[in-house]
């Protein structure tokens, strides 16, 4: 009898840990990896993204292949370079015989949402659920109010399911409003070596990096939700930084500071906190690994990712 109950118990055990994980992606907008605190940012106050780093592992090689919001949203949602899934400008729209996240990991059982900005289209490529709470406008000034009830209902909604979720925000995303930019006074801010020290350009970088530290507020709040939920220990956190800011040389450009994304992932019992790697990844890897912890058979010719699940799992 007590062998008996010892295999139900492993048995059980081993089905837990081979269930797919839920999956809750944050993306900021126009930030650049170097101007936070994990990457080596001298300015910004990040303490929920500091938190996450801690708990989780910090991808030191992640990139994206064209430092736009749009062509990186479509190569991140669809596992397919700009050029292949026919969104490769700002602005313009996938080709319609492409698929994303929803498409695939819908079969698989997923619930699959989205809040805040969407920018890619059209929508039946990338048929997510929307979810409110979130402002899909990266340009309104102000930004609007965000709410949580619109996860949090998302998260709870179904148990017996696993989630997707990406909440993308607008900020730091110009036109830099958000936050409190007397935090970092003009002349006591230590410039990037790219970008020009002018009495303009530290007024303008105090009230990105200000941006920065609320958009890290609303990292803090999602997390929150999500550990209120009971599902925290369940879920596969993703933290991308998008492409580079406004200032010249970084988004728009081939440069590391355009094209080179913060990645930060956190996975309770999978992976070990505080950790690094120097695997090299890229937004069209991120679709591909999903698939592969989902328990999914992906064929690689429909893919211009790799799956980094080996990486995730140590």
């Amino acid at each position: 009898m007590r062998f008996l109950l010892y295999v139900l118990l492993v048995s059980a055990a081993c089905l837990h840990a081979q269930s797919p994980p839920n999956v809750l992606i944050i993306m900021a907008d126009d930030c650049t990896f170097n101007d936070l605190p994990a990457y080596g940012g001298q300015n910004a106050k990040t303490p929920h993204i500091d938190k996450l780093a801690r708990e989780g592992l910090l991808f030191e090689r992640a990139y994206l292949s064209e430092a736009m919001c749009q062509p990186c949203r479509a190569e991140l949602f669809s596992g397919q370079y700009p050029t292949r899934n026919g969104c490769a400008w700002n602005h313009s729209a996938s080709r319609d015989s492409v698929t994303s996240m929803p498409h695939h990991l819908g079969p698989l059982g997923y619930r699959v949402g989205l809040a805040g900005k969407v920018h890619v289209k059209p929508k039946k490529v990338f048929p997510f659920e929307e979810v409110d709470g979130f402002d899909s406008n990266c340009v309104r000034n102000p930004t609007r109010p965000h709410q949580m009830s619109g996860i949090s209902e998302f998260i709870k909604r179904d148990q017996k399911k696993p989630f997707c979720l990406v909440v993308a925000l607008v900020e730091p995303h110009v036109p830099w409003v958000m936050g409190d930019a007397s935090q970092y006074p003009p002349a006591k801010i230590k410039l990037p070596p790219n970008i020009a020290d002018t009495a303009r350009t530290r007024q303008d970088f105090s009230s990105y990096l200000a941006e920065i530290t609320y958009m890290d507020g609303q990292v803090g709040e999602i997390l929150k939700v999500l550990e209120e939920s009971g599902n925290a220990n369940d879920t596969l956190v993703l933290f991308t930084s998008e492409q580079g800011s406004q200032f010249p040389g970084c988004k728009w450009t081939n440069w590391d500071t355009g094209i080179h994304t913060g990645l930060i992932a956190r996975w309770p019992g999978n992976i070990d906190g505080g950790s690094t790697t120097d695997a090299v990844v890229q937004y069209a890897d991120i679709l591909p690994t999903l698939l592969t912890l989902a328990g999914g058979d992906y064929n690689e010719k429909s893919y211009d990712g790799r799956s980094f699940a080996g990486v995730l799992r140590g």
